[in-house]
């Protein structure tokens, strides 16, 4: 299971993208970045999963497993965070909160 960095971004009012790093060496100062993601959190991706019946938690734990299986297609293995992804899901929290 690779250990993964997420490095997010500026937070733009419907959008946030999200570094990959990876470490090949299991060092943090042999991190490389592996790509980009990117999470749409505007009012038309937020409402849709309301309209599915979504509370707020549940939009959130969506939130979490996109970005997770974004990751694994995009690097092609399993992985953990090692750090970012609370950060990344606190950005997406504070947008979408006003839409539930």
């Amino acid at each position: 299971m690779k250990e993964i960095l997420l490095k997010p971004g500026p937070a733009l009012s419907n959008r946030l993208e999200i570094d990959v790093i990876d470490f090949p060496d299991a060092t943090e100062s042999a991190g490389r970045k592996r790509c980009t993601i990117t999470v749409e959190y505007g009012r038309p991706d937020a409402l849709e999963l309301k309209n599915q019946g979504m509370n707020l938690e549940q939009a959130m734990e969506h939130y979490e497993k996109y970005i997770y299986d974004l990751v694994r297609f995009r690097i092609l293995s399993e992985w953990s965070p090692v750090g970012g992804l609370e950060e990344s899901l606190a950005i997406v929290r504070e947008h979408i909160t006003r839409y539930f």
